[in-house]
């Protein structure tokens, strides 16, 4: 049935060829996570797939990989039959968890803001810190060689929502991450506006699909093809995101970004991106 699906996708030509599949085990404190890495021969360009749960980017990527070409990288921590966005370890009997995409940086703070304590009585010292920056070193060593790398990611774009906890307490619970989180709105700045250079926004197309950008002129690129598109700028926040990252080792970078579930969609987008 995936194969029938697949096929009747447009412009899209799956080859039998399968890529090349390599698994590199990482410790993780007193666990073990996993870098599955496919290659193909053809385009000289890497995919990134960090969010477990993000299922619809990896099979886009994943097909799109078969058709042209490259190198796949994607972290695969949950062995309990769940897809987990947050990667949680064990160490020195406590349990810890942080965002995997939170953790690419120079400077140790965005580590401390992500990695947190969720059963036990750990802490977070240098030695958590030493033990989550060397799976992001062995991650960044499948990148680097690569001149440009291509984020698989999806979002849940959902509205902002009013949530009952108790009988009279209700708390706002913002609208999730989209193209709009770039915007500045009512003269409140976030994380994404500051480090947002330059946006374009087709109306007709769905505000959870866009790419985010560290080259000026795949903005062009893409804005002229009409299609959502982030410029990040030259001092963007460091919050520990692999865009960051990459732009400040000088690496192209694009994230494409696409609502959960829809394949056909991403596809589009890398299909554009990579013609």
């Amino acid at each position: 049935l995936l194969f029938l699906y697949f096929s009747a996708l447009p412009n899209i030509r799956i080859q039998s060829q399968n890529p090349e599949l390599k698994i590199k085990t990482i410790r993780l404190g007193d666990d073990t996570v996993q870098l599955k890495i496919y290659k193909k021969q053809g385009n000289n360009m890497v995919f990134v797939h960090v969010h477990e749960n993000e299922t619809a980017s990896l099979e886009a990527g994943i097909l799109i990989l078969n058709k042209y070409g490259g190198k796949l990288v994607t972290l695969a921590h949950s062995f309990d039959g769940q897809k987990n966005r947050n990667v949680s370890f064990r160490y020195n009997n406590a349990v810890y968890q942080f965002d995997p995409n939170r953790i690419y940086s120079e400077n140790n703070e965005p580590l401390y803001r992500t990695i947190q304590v969720v059963k036990g009585k750990g802490r977070v010292d240098e030695n958590v810190i030493k033990t989550v920056k060397n799976l992001a070193d062995e991650f960044w060593k499948e990148l680097q060689d690569y001149p440009l790398t291509v984020a698989l990611h999806n979002n849940k774009n959902t509205p902002a929502q009013l949530k009952t906890k108790w009988l009279f307490w209700h708390s706002i619970e913002p609208e999730s991450y989209s193209i709009m989180s770039y915007i500045k709105s009512f003269d409140v700045s976030g994380e994404s506006n500051r480090s947002c250079s330059d946006i374009y926004i087709n109306p007709t197309l769905n505000n959870s699909e866009f790419f985010v950008v560290t080259d000026k002129s795949d903005y062009k690129m893409l804005a002229e093809k009409r299609y959502n598109v982030v410029l990040q700028n030259d001092n963007p926040v460091d919050d520990g995101s692999m865009s960051v990252y990459a732009q400040k080792k000088g690496i192209r970078y694009v994230n494409s970004e696409a609502k959960l579930g829809r394949v056909k969609e991403q596809i589009h987008m890398l299909e554009l991106l990579l013609k």
